[in-house]
C-alpha cells in the first residue's frame, strides 16, 4: 500500500468533510486565564480561511498574552501566536508556525508537512534533525485539539490522534472523564450541558503524564460544535484555569 494511499484512508476515518466541521471560518473565543484566583492574562482561538497550493485550507490561530497583577507582581510576560494550517477535505496537518514569548525564553519554529510522504520538514534553531519521518497525515498538536472537536471522545475508548511535535513523534490519547453542566456567557447561556475529556500519552514523549496523574482536563459542550469552554491544568503549585469570556461563532455555510 502506498504512503499516499494510507494517507487517503486516514482522511476518511478522520471524516473531515468540510460539510461536517464543527468550527467554521470566523469562530473566535476568548479565555479568561488565571491563577489563584488572580487574572493571570487571557487567550484567543481563532479559526481563519486560508489557502495551500491553489485548494481552500483552515488556519487554526491560538493566542496567549500575560495580563493583570499576577504578570505584573511576578515579572513574567507571556506573548505566545501559534499558527497551525490544515487540510479540512483529507484532515491532515499541512504547517504549524510557532512564536513563543515566555519570560526570558524565546523560541521560533516552522515545521511543514507532507501528508502523502509522510515527512515533516523542521525549521528550530534547537532541532539538529530538519526532517523526520511521521507517517501519512500527520497532526500538528494545535490541529490535534481541533480534531478532537471533530471526532469527539466517546465514553467506552479513548480517542487516538497521530501527531508530530518539537521533534517528536507520539500518540496522543484524549479520553472521557464525564458530563458537567455549566453557566457560561452569551451566546451560550446557562445551564449548558459539557463533556469532560483529559488529553494523555498513549506512547511516546512524556508531553502529558500518565492517566491517573493527569494534569490537564478539557470541557468541550456537549453538541456538535464541541467548543472550548473551560481548561483545568495542574501545575507544580495549583493550578491554571481558563474560563470562557466571549464567543462569536463562524459563518454559516
Amino acid at each position: 500500500m502506498t504512503r499516499a494511499l494510507t494517507a487517503a484512508l486516514l482522511a476518511v476515518a478522520l471524516g473531515a468533510s468540510a460539510e461536517e466541521l464543527p468550527f467554521n471560518p470566523g469562530e473566535r473565543l476568548t479565555l479568561k486565564l488565571t491563577y489563584a484566583h488572580l487574572l493571570a492574562g487571557r487567550a484567543w482561538l481563532q479559526v481563519q480561511a486560508a489557502e495551500q497550493s491553489g485548494q481552500p485550507a483552515l488556519d487554526f490561530v491560538a493566542e496567549a498574552k500575560s495580563q493583570g497583577f499576577f504578570a505584573w507582581l511576578f515579572r513574567f510576560r507571556v506573548d505566545d501566536r501559534t499558527v497551525a494550517r490544515f487540510d479540512p477535505r483529507a484532515g491532515c496537518s499541512l504547517r504549524i508556525e510557532k512564536r513563543l514569548r515566555e519570560g526570558r525564553a524565546r523560541r521560533d519554529q516552522v515545521v511543514t508537512f507532507d501528508p502523502a510522504l509522510g515527512t515533516a520538514d523542521v525549521e528550530d534553531p534547537k532541532i539538529k534533525q530538519k526532517r523526520f519521518e511521521v507517517g501519512a497525515c500527520a497532526l500538528d498538536v494545535l490541529s490535534a485539539f481541533f480534531v478532537t472537536r471533530l471526532r469527539g471522545v466517546s465514553p467506552e475508548r479513548p480517542l487516538e490522534l497521530p501527531v508530530f511535535d518539537n521533534g517528536k513523534r507520539y500518540v496522543l490519547g484524549v479520553r472521557f472523564v464525564g458530563r458537567e453542566t455549566l453557566d457560561l456567557p452569551r451566546p451560550l447561556g446557562r445551564g449548558v450541558r459539557t463533556l469532560v475529556v483529559e488529553p494523555q500519552l498513549v506512547e511516546g514523549t512524556g508531553l502529558f503524564v500518565q492517566e491517573k496523574d493527569a494534569r490537564l482536563k478539557i470541557w468541550l459542550t456537549d453538541d456538535q460544535r464541541r467548543l472550548p469552554v473551560r481548561l483545568r491544568s495542574k501545575v507544580a503549585i495549583g493550578s491554571v484555569s481558563a474560563d470562557l469570556e466571549a464567543y462569536e461563532p463562524g459563518a454559516a455555510r
